[in-house]
């Protein structure tokens, strides 16, 4: 494909995506409110540590061995089907073993309520890895649109099955049903929409093809399942299942958030990257103009959750809650470095260097040891901050990397975005004025939409004084995509 023909593939591909993430979160907050309301933190918190569990195995299989299809070149039938069948027996493998040493397992990690869904979990996970390969296939043909639609399905049905079995009683049950019914239609939906079946023309020529790029990929996936299971077992042995569940839901709704206004960006990020990497100024054309927009978005909506989150939290999903919010602010924070920061890792796989990752991650790792014994005391909310330091220590170091990988300056990667970060702090100051002169009788549904509008407003207003320049950005970089898309313009 040339340059254009992928910008245009890429741009129908976040349409379709971007479609998907609104309605999908319009459908997910209403259930998940009641899901949450019914099921407590408990379930969750198990959820969350089995998680963990398998944490260990997809740092082997999965995503690990497939997105060698992604980022390479040149692929032919025998690289897929060495890679079908190589993810398919690891994964039974590990499965096996999950399955048999489930007890002792849960009691390593502290929460014997776990072993119970584990050998269920394993046969799911089984499953969930047919789909490695033909997943990736449509991945690395940008053709996202089809992977938006069978997504939709099966959010569709496992939302649906897992509020019918939460109000039945079925407890955590509920969760791991309704994702066992998830991982079957995407497995099928996978296989129909890339016309692809496996063979059996295994090469060890392939592998070993493969293996260089894989090999740094589950290193880096080690590393990064180390980087997330730490403070999540740490909490575990002094909190048990409801702390982790409380940190859990607090990352799920903060990560929700960013998903929804930055997720397609991130799921096309490296294919998009891997496939323009001959062409660095056309790359750092893109980032400027997908920076310049995600950090106008972003900023505002995570600052301005965090000072609604105290009334929304027990407003939405109860008062049993409430200890979710302040680790939730704390990660609603971290919106000012996921603006750009969350690229970093996938542009670095982009062009072909799978090496610095380990070093971001490594360098995180290291953080999470020196500052953990003086954070874990204060519970969630010292694990929450423990999190968002390791994220922001990281982030100066990411960003040179990603400068000298790609050739993008590491300081406009960080301070791009100031305009819109300044409107931010000053929407902030603006609303916390607002809520404190509200007359106290008011209700707290009142409150909430009173804050909202008033951050909107006064963020659009801010966004025209000190964000001008900005906006103009903005609107120079929306008539780039559209130039791009209709074919136009054919970048060097």
């Amino acid at each position: 494909m040339s340059t254009s023909q992928i910008i245009r593939r890429a741009i129908r591909n976040l349409v379709w995506m971007f479609a998907h993430s609104w309605a999908s979160a319009v459908f997910g907050l209403v259930t998940f409110a009641v899901m949450a309301r019914i099921l407590g933190p408990e379930p969750y918190g198990i959820m969350a540590l089995a998680a963990l569990v398998f944490g260990v195995a997809g740092v082997f299989v999965g995503a690990p061995l497939t997105e060698s299809i992604q980022q390479r070149d040149e692929i032919t039938n025998v690289h897929l089907d060495t890679t079908f069948w190589l993810n398919s027996g690891l994964t039974l493998l590990f499965a096996v073993v999950i399955a048999l040493l489930a007890e002792p397992i849960s009691a390593l990690i502290g929460a014997p309520a776990v072993a119970e869904v584990l050998p269920a979990l394993s046969v799911i996970m089984l499953f969930s890895s047919l789909e490695g390969v033909p997943g990736a296939l449509l991945q690395r043909e940008l053709e996202n649109d089809k992977l938006v639609w069978i997504e939709t399905a099966s959010e569709l049905l496992t939302t649906g099955l897992a509020l019918v079995l939460a109000l039945l009683g079925f407890g955590v049950w509920s969760l791991v049903i309704s994702m066992a019914a998830g991982t079957l239609i995407s497995v099928a939906g996978c296989f129909y929409a890339s016309k692809w079946r496996p063979g059996f023309s295994v090469s060890v020529t392939a592998f070993r093809e493969l293996f260089a790029f894989n090999r740094d990929t589950v290193g880096t996936y080690f590393l990064g399942y180390v980087d997330d299971a730490i403070p999540r077992f740490l909490l575990s042995l002094v909190g048990g299942e409801r702390a982790v569940g409380l940190l859990s839901i607090a990352g799920t709704i903060s990560g929700s958030l960013t998903g929804l206004l930055m997720g397609p960006f991130n799921e096309i990020a490296m294919n998009v990257v891997a496939r323009l990497q001959s062409s660095r100024r056309t790359v750092h054309e893109l980032l400027d103009r997908v920076f310049a927009m995600t950090t106008a978005v972003i900023y505002p909506a995570t600052l301005g959750l965090a000072i609604v989150s105290p009334l929304l939290i027990p407003l939405v999903i109860g008062d049993e809650w409430i200890a979710a919010v302040v680790p939730l602010q704390i990660f609603l924070v971290l919106g000012i470095r996921d603006a750009t920061g969350t690229f970093n890792i996938a542009i670095l796989r982009g062009v072909g260097d799978s090496r610095s990752p380990l070093i971001i991650l490594s360098l995180g790792i290291l953080f999470l040891f020196i500052l953990a014994p003086l954070l874990l005391p204060y519970g969630v909310a010292g694990i929450a901050t423990l999190i968002a330091l390791r994220t922001f220590l990281t982030w100066p170091v990411s960003a040179w990397l990603v400068q000298r990988a790609a050739g993008y300056s590491a300081i406009r990667q960080i301070v791009i975005g100031w305009r819109a970060l300044i409107a931010s702090l000053g929407m902030v100051a603006i609303v916390l004025l607002v809520n404190f002169h509200m007359p106290a009788h008011w209700s707290e549904i009142a409150r909430v939409a009173v804050m909202i509008i008033s951050g909107i407003l006064s963020y659009t207003g801010l966004m025209f004084v000190v964000g001008a320049g900005q906006v103009r950005e903005i609107r120079e970089g929306i008539g780039w995509f559209r130039n791009h898309h209709d074919g136009a313009v054919e970048p060097a």
